[in-house]
């Protein structure tokens, strides 16, 4: 047998850590916050670092972790980022599989290494004192069993591992079996499979009926009697006499008799809601003895509100995943439950989660009564029946909202309602798009320049009620862009009146520093809706004119415009720029151009077909980012080519390439996001070469001498193949003349000139922003055609071997021409390569800079 050494955590992190594309930074995976194995985009607390490992309850504790301790507070408590991802183990829950394990081989069921008694210590003969309580009295067992058949062809099969350890490498009989402890049940579940017949049994054992652990009691506390009270008693002494007053009174106390889970309202919220309504004559419901009307508008009487806010069965809120629904005793509606962490330091209640019912926080849990379960929210829950889409259509101020979404076809997502179906719209009301450009606010509202992106900014996938920001923390989520949505509360004053100097200050939660949230947690059918006052921008969203104009590329921004061209640009989809830099226009020829006409003949430019395919060779089809980048040509919208190359400036590892160019032009600045395409800043303006190499030496009259030894060196068809990738090394005429002697004699020896002018070439194209400091032992080398090695360093200047390049990247249509100030000079005898010295191969890409 082989045998198998696992791969080592470093390792696993070089490996997760080899992309080269500038997104998110990987993580290692946990379980969703509702442990399912469908991965959907989380939501943390930036400084929380302890994450919901499952979604029955609190995550399992080591013996002696007291319970409802909540954050770690080891890890940094400003700015951590982790995303709740599904287990790197589908269908296992990592966190609680390993950490169960090794409960069991200390103080775990019968398998246990000490016989469940626990480690020796202080009550060693005492088995009660170190029993674990689910092995007590007063503990019900409720066991569960599942038969099916597994398909024999099938890769359905489970790793034999079992309290630990490993029972059989036979493919046919595998057992699983996993354990986890939790406040008040201990759930262990085994999967054997034998001989094609899947066996999956669940065994749940906690307190009974009428018994309990205390909440603040040790790890190993045990079942102990309590005193139950009715249904309406225990609402009662939670606060909530209202409620049952107005239960009782609209003939529900047969409700009572139910095993019923109930969400009640305390007092003073309950009031106040009775007030609100009667105002706003919506619902009639006479809590206190006053007559009033008992039906409003829409039909909906305090029976129906009632009934709204019971469950059928009993729920711990321990057994209940996030975002699940519990139909209520109302027809056709639900109580959406929402989970969420605890601030690092926040120590407050028996759980280190918090828990919503319809966005509406949950201040008392798990109140047992004789026939059920009492839960206190800190509000009235509305019956549901709207989906979000609904809701935004009947309001009158998301018109422009409303618009959009039906242009876009984005309202049919929201309007999608399901089990697995929860969004968060952060909602721009009309007033936030008046805040808009206008040519932004017709091109969204015609469904155009991106108007999906910029909505998609503002949606979420998950329920974020306000209740998951936490004063005095950073909060954070990810949008349907994949991209980052930031919580925070600030202070504003409660008028316009008063200014930050006042008392009288409120609390406002704001998305990016940006938008203010101004109504939170309209709950619908499949989730939430905030309005907000500010559209939140994204680069994604926006054209290409106004990324041209956030980077500050002015000239070129301007040449589009003048060239009536803007509309055209900003249409464009699935494209990548390469946009020049106003101080690449400033040092080169053709961009000295385009600045004089903008000065001085600004009227010439418009449909300027010269001037169009200017701009146009500075765009490539497809969208092409950093990542994506590979030692090729591609096609730009005039139909000729950009030649993309790549090398490395790291001294010691040449295989990590992270410097880009086209057409020798370094990419500076780049994988700016705009409506459908990508922005690269370069350094250089691009013009499209009209020549080969040959022809090139030709129309330079300080290239005649070089020129004419390659034509005696029969060397002119292949400086004329237009398949070739080229560097040419050339000296000028003056170089030649100083050496007039020595040329001539070369010119007369066939074998001698053939040398010298092969040993000035490379079968590769080697940009000057290619070349960089260069020293022992980390020698960098070119090999050219004839198999010479030639040196690249730069100091002042990049040099090759002994000569400096006094004029970089003359681009030609196969390859490139650098100017040099001496006839390079090497042995002819060709020299073995340096173990360890780095060459201009073509590894593995990494990253750019």
């Amino acid at each position: 047998m082989k045998s198998f050494r696992p791969i080592s955590l470093v390792l696993l992190v070089t490996i997760l850590g080899s992309a080269r594309c500038f997104e998110q930074p990987a993580e290692f995976p946990f379980g969703a916050l509702d442990g399912s194995e469908d991965e959907q985009p989380g939501l943390r607390v930036v400084g929380l670092d302890r994450d919901r490992e499952s979604l029955e309850s609190d995550s399992a504790s080591l013996p002696g972790e007291s319970y409802g301790g909540g954050a770690s507070q080891s890890g940094n408590p400003e700015r951590p980022l982790i995303r709740p991802n599904k287990s790197p183990f589908p269908g296992l829950d990592a966190g609680s599989l390993f950490q169960s394990h090794f409960n069991n081989f200390f103080n775990g069921p019968e398998t246990s290494f000490f016989g469940g008694g626990g480690l020796p210590g202080f009550g060693f003969f005492d088995v009660n004192a170190n029993r674990p309580w689910w092995k007590g009295e007063n503990v019900c067992v409720e066991r569960e069993e599942q038969q099916e058949e597994v398909d024999g062809d099938s890769e359905n099969t489970e790793i034999a591992v079992d309290g630990g350890n490993f029972q059989s490498f036979g493919f046919i009989n595998l057992n699983f079996e996993s354990c986890a402890e939790h406040k008040n049940k201990h759930v262990c579940k085994s999967v054997k499979n034998n001989n094609g017949q899947k066996s999956t049994v669940k065994v749940t054992r906690q307190c009974c009926h009428s018994y309990a652990r205390p909440r603040n009691g040790p790890p190993n506390a045990q079942c102990e009697k309590v005193d139950l009270y009715s249904m309406a008693e225990t609402a009662e002494r939670l606060g909530a006499k209202e409620f049952v007053a107005t239960l009782k009174k609209s003939g529900l106390e047969s409700l009572l008799e139910k095993d019923l889970t109930l969400f009640v309202t305390p007092d003073g919220a309950y009031t106040k809601f009775a007030e609100q309504m009667w105002e706003n004559n919506l619902v009639a419901f006479d809590p206190s003895g006053r007559a009033k009307r008992q039906a409003d508008a829409s039909g909906m009487t305090a029976r129906d509100l009632i009934l709204a806010h019971a469950v059928n069965g009993s729920y711990h809120i321990e057994d209940v995943s996030n975002e699940q629904l519990l139909k209520t005793e109302l027809a056709d509606t639900n109580i959406r439950i929402n989970i969420f962490p605890r601030a690092p330091s926040d120590r407050s209640g028996d759980h280190p989660y918090r828990y919503t019912a319809n966005c509406a926080p949950l201040v008392k849990l798990n109140r047992v009564s004789e026939k059920g379960i009492v839960h206190v929210a800190d509000r009235v829950l509305m019956p549901v029946r709207n989906n979000i889409m609904t809701i935004i259509r009947n309001r009158d101020d998301l018109t422009v909202l409303r618009t959009i979404l039906e242009k876009t076809g984005l309202d049919k997502t929201l309007e999608q309602v399901g089990d697995d179906k929860h969004f968060t719209v952060f909602a721009p009301n009309d007033d936030a798009f008046l805040k808009l450009d206008k040519d932004i606010r017709r091109k969204l509202k015609a469904g155009n320049g991106c108007a999906t992106n910029i909505l998609k900014n503002h949606i979420l996938d998950i329920t974020f009620c306000s209740l998951a920001a936490i004063n005095g923390v950073k909060t954070s989520t990810y949008n349907l862009l994949s991209e980052k949505l930031e919580f925070e509360f600030a202070s504003i004053a409660k008028s316009e009146t008063e200014d930050m100097t006042s008392d009288k200050k409120m609390q406002r939660l704001r998305i990016n520093g940006i938008a203010g949230i101004e109504e939170t947690d309209l709950m619908g059918t499949n989730g939430v809706v905030h309005i907000i006052d500010t559209v939140l921008p994204t680069d994604s969203g926006m054209p290409i004119s106004n990324a041209l104009a956030n980077r500050n590329l002015t000239i070129f921004k301007q040449l589009i415009d003048d060239a009536g061209l803007e509309d055209e640009f900003d249409a464009m989809t699935n494209r990548t720029f390469f946009i020049p830099s106003d101080k690449a226009f400033e040092q080169s020829g053709a961009g000295q151009y385009w600045i004089q006409q903008l000065k001085e003949h600004p009227e010439s430019l418009k449909d300027n077909a010269r001037l169009k395919e200017f701009l146009e060779y500075h765009v490539a089809e497809p969208l092409i980012k950093t990542c994506d980048l590979q030692e090729n040509m591609i096609k730009t919208a005039t139909g000729s080519d950009l030649r993309v190359n790549l090398y490395t400036t790291n001294p010691v590892f040449s295989n990590v390439l992270n410097r880009a160019t086209v057409n020798c032009a370094r990419l500076m600045h780049f994988d700016d996001e705009t409506c459908g395409s990508v922005v690269h800043e370069v350094d250089k303006v691009l013009e499209s070469p009209k020549s080969n190499l040959f022809d090139a030496l030709k129309t330079n009259a300080e290239y005649s001498m070089f020129l004419a030894l390659v034509e005696k060196a029969n060397l002119t068809d292949l400086l004329n193949a237009s398949n070739e990738s080229l560097t040419i090394f050339v000296p000028k005429n003056d170089v030649f003349l100083e050496v007039k002697e020595w040329y001539d004699q070369t010119m007369d020896n066939s074998e001698e000139l053939e040398y010298v002018i092969r040993s000035h070439i490379v079968p590769d194209v080697i940009c000057c922003a290619g070349i960089v400091q260069s020293n022992w032992p980390f020698i960098r080398t070119i090999e050219t055609i004839n198999q010479q090695r030639l040196k690249l360093n730069r100091d002042r200047r990049p040099q090759v071997q002994n000569a400096g390049v006094t004029k970089c990247d003359i681009v030609a249509k196969n390859g490139i021409i650098h100017e040099i100030n001496d006839v390079i000079s090497v042995q002819k005898k060709r020299r073995a390569d340096s173990e360890g010295f780095p060459s201009f191969a073509r590894p593995l890409t990494f990253f750019f800079k």
